[in-house]
């Protein structure tokens, strides 16, 4: 009895510093050295600098490595949170970052025509709150747009950023680099020699799991090289993207072969998402880490910027900045070039507003001084919807709680970069070729019920209803996503109030005009017919569809060969399509002075001031924008620097 004291004592110790090391080590992880990061702008009250950058997400950072690459400048970048945690670089949770402090958890105006399945009719809106923004808690996927998107963009007054101009930087961050020839035609193993350094450039953070090739990962992202550039690493100078590999993932290879009997009129491909040896590979890494050490680059974070200042000639001449949480007196800091607002779609329109520049009939009610009356600041808001459909499967292929949650899963991501971890499970993109719809595969069978109810503000009966298996951890299945690309509804954006800190008041009008609601039907209806493809056959594929008390009079089909009446799809989209999380055009470039900003990113009506993230989209682009993003800010880098003769 002595001995089995003894070894439970033992293991239970052992089991203490286990736990201990890997606590360490996650601290260890979130840890970040910016030798040219403040967080007190009182330290540079003095000062002034060439250009400001408002806001370091998905633009900002790659805005800060262009015009901070001349010495000759300097440049502040302006950001409301600080670093983010090491939850961030693990791709599959990511969405456990939404509603913490790395959240700006944001939330639409209760929905007339949409949500009515969810918590007061308002569909959650996560914002990236750090340096990296919504890059450092989105899903990474990657896509570069078609080029009727850009064609929309010129018909709609947006000359100069058609296909063919945004083509050399689209291709910039899409085209692959070569890679060795291997003796094995289908299969490259990832690069074993990279190190911490070189990954990392100045920072040797998370060297542990610098990934080599496993074969036994059930999703493999080290890159295959095939013919032409199919599975190759799309890497370029800053970004690096990789694909899901169809020999390692059966849900990819069973999702792209359906359209063999869908017709050829249809394309399916594996997801692919910038993600680089298994850690989530955002502009934040692929730009700004690489400008830590500028002396020229001053990353100011926990601030925030509470208006921008002009002289009387309506020059921007400064901005006037506070600590986030504290009562402090503003600080105000000089700009001698140009400020550039890239506070993304949700927060640029709120402080153009505030710094005098919207509609001035709300300004005036707010009683804050008109700049320049610009009536369309905080319109056009559009944003993509998402209805998620829940299939089950007969064969072991999907990420289940049970998986993610096993020790095998937790060493494997840390030594090696691979497995569950490794991914955000979307094995698949899909549609009809130049399509207005879309379906995507997201591979987890199984989920928990407080967690996703917690990041989609879902009713507990109407996720019941979406999710029957919600109580088995070890379900095998996927969601089918369908989505309209091109939603026609539009919103706005309103104050709250003059502070800064007062969350506006966010109306998407989800589903407001009566086209989306046939778009996103023909997208509910291709999912269906994919499920009874043969290639989803033979792995057990079955479509549940959600009973919904509110619908219960239009369905669901009882038989599964019927087709669901448009009545049910109108109730149940209506009921519970969720956002996509992809808010844009609310400063859209247009032609004429009443459009907010011009064809070079210049606000009109005023001087030395720029918008550079989602809100100069005129339309959404065909699938997830954040890669686009990367492309405006490129191009929008350009544009700054050519003017001042750089």
């Amino acid at each position: 009895m002595g001995c089995l004291r003894k070894l439970i004592l033992a293991s239970f110790l052992v089991t203490v510093v286990c736990c201990v090391i890997l606590l360490l080590l996650w601290i260890w992880l979130g840890m970040e050295h910016i030798p040219n990061q403040i967080r007190d702008p009182r330290l540079i009250k003095d000062k002034s600098f060439d250009y400001i950058i408002v806001g370091a997400g998905t633009a900002g950072c790659v805005l800060a490595n262009r015009l901070s690459s001349n010495p000759n400048v300097t440049v502040l970048l302006v950001e409301a949170g600080d670093t983010f945690g090491a939850a961030s670089i693990i791709p599959l949770i990511s969405t456990a970052m939404q509603g913490t402090k790395y959240d700006w958890a944001l939330r639409t105006t209760p929905q007339k025509y949409s949500s009515h399945g969810l918590g007061n009719n308002q569909q959650l809106l996560p914002r990236g709150k750090g340096l990296g923004g919504s890059g450092q808690i989105n899903y990474m996927l990657h896509f570069t747009g078609i080029p009727e998107d850009f064609k929309r963009w010129e018909r709609m007054g947006a000359h100069e950023w058609n296909w063919q101009a945004m083509k050399p930087y689209l291709d910039k961050l899409d085209h692959p680099t070569a890679v060795e020839e291997s003796a094995d035609d289908d299969i490259v193993t990832c690069n074993p020699d990279f190190t911490g350094a070189e990954l990392y450039e100045t920072n040797e953070h998370y060297t542990s799991i610098l990934a080599e090739s496993d074969k036994g990962a059930s999703i493999n992202f080290c890159p295959r090289k095939t013919s032409n550039t199919k599975g190759q690493p799309f890497k370029t100078s800053h970004f690096h993207v990789t694909e899901v590999d169809t020999q390692e993932s059966l849900l990819a290879k069973v999702f792209t072969e359906a359209p063999a009997e869908l017709g050829t009129d249809y394309i399916f491909r594996p997801a692919r998402y910038t993600i680089r040896n298994g850690i989530r590979w955002s502009s934040y890494h692929a730009y700004l880490r690489p400008a830590f050490d500028r002396p020229n680059l001053t990353i100011l974070s926990s601030t925030s910027v509470a208006k921008i200042l002009f002289d009387e000639a309506n020059r921007a001449k400064a901005v006037m900045v506070q600590v986030m949480g504290t009562d402090q007196t503003s600080v105000t800091i000089r700009v001698h070039r140009e400020v550039i607002l890239s506070a993304g779609a949700l927060h640029t329109p709120q402080i153009l507003k505030l710094s005098g520049i919207g509609p001035k009939l709300e300004l005036r009610r707010h009683g804050i001084e008109l700049v320049h009356d610009s009536p369309r600041v905080g319109t056009n808001y559009f944003d993509h919807l998402n209805l998620p459909l829940f299939v089950s499967i007969n064969i072991t292929a999907s990420v289940t709680l049970d998986k993610v949650l096993s020790l095998d899963s937790i060493v494997q991501y840390l030594k090696r970069g691979q497995g569950m971890l490794s991914t955000t499970a979307v094995a698949g993109v899909g549609g009809p070729r130049g399509g207005s719809h879309g379906i995507i595969l997201f591979g987890m069978g199984s989920v928990d019920e407080q967690a996703l109810r917690h990041v989609s503000n879902m009713e507990q009966d109407t996720f019941r209803a979406f999710f029957p298996s919600y109580q088995n951890t070890s379900q095998e299945g996927f969601l089918f996503l369908s989505t309209c690309h091109q939603p026609h509804s539009r919103g706005s954006i309103f104050l709250r109030d003059q502070q800064i800190y007062s969350a506006p008041f966010f109306n998407p009008n989800y589903l407001k005009d009566r086209k989306d609601i046939d778009c996103m039907m023909e997208a509910i209806r291709l999912a269906a017919r994919t499920v009874r493809t043969e290639a989803f056959r033979k792995i057990g594929a079955y479509l549940h569809w959600p009973r919904i008390k509110r619908c219960s009079n239009f369905g669901p089909p009882e038989d599964d060969s019927q087709e669901p009446s448009d009545r049910f799809l109108e109730c149940i989209l209506r009921a519970s399509a969720l956002t996509g999380h992809h808010p844009g055009g609310t400063a859209a470039i247009g032609l004429g002075a009443d459009s907010v900003i011009d064809n070079q990113l210049r606000v009109n009506g005023v001087r030395g001031l720029r918008v550079v993230d989602a809100s100069v989209f005129p339309a959404p682009v065909s699938g997830t924008p954040n890669s686009v993003v990367v492309a405006v800010a490129e191009k929008g880098s350009d544009l700054i620097l050519q003017s001042d003769g750089q």
